[in-house]
């Protein structure tokens, strides 16, 4: 339980934050060039054996160099296994980088990243170096849809999933 209300408290205090709007290219056409987004997702396990599906949450906090070029400078989150939900919650912080394609349609973008760091899991009360990568599109400005796959070992055990992320810029 204590786990819950830590991810809940995490969620409130990020979603107060808000990027600073500044005056460039990008402002004009309705982008930022720093956003903190809130992504969310669900991930299933390619392992054989696994069981259960991942519920992800996260903020990221990023940085467009470029119209087409940016940094997600740091991206926090936690999972959960909805087999065992509350039992096997894990904290994980990233960094990556990101492409975004010109518009392809309407304000449209294609987007790709891809991101490496650290995962710990509290029941095991052990961690792993993580990464992941992703394809999808950026439909607005202010939200994209998009894949990833994820993957993480430890000690020889290797764990990868797939999934499906909505971020929303806050």
């Amino acid at each position: 339980m204590k786990k819950l209300i830590m991810l809940a408290i995490m969620a409130v205090f990020a979603s107060s934050v808000s990027a600073q709007l500044i005056t460039s290219n990008r402002a004009v056409r309705g982008e930022r060039s720093h956003n903190i987004w809130l992504d969310a997702g669900v991930s299933f396990p390619t392992n054989e054996g696994a069981e259960g599906t991942i519920l992800n949450l996260g903020f990221r906090y990023n940085k467009m160099f470029t119209e087409y070029v940016g940094w997600d400078i740091l991206k926090i989150g936690a999972q959960a296994n909805t087999k065992d939900f509350g039992e096997t919650i894990s904290a994980e912080a990233l960094t990556g980088i990101r492409g975004e394609t010109p518009v392809l349609f309407g304000n449209a973008k294609a987007y790709a990243n891809a991101a490496g760091g650290y995962l710990y899991t509290f029941d095991l009360k052990d961690g792993a170096f993580k990464w992941e990568v992703g394809l999808g599109l950026k439909l607005t400005p202010r939200f994209n849809i998009g894949a990833t796959y994820e993957s993480y070992s430890k000690d020889g055990f290797t764990a990868s999933m797939i999934g499906v992320r909505l971020g929303v810029a806050l």
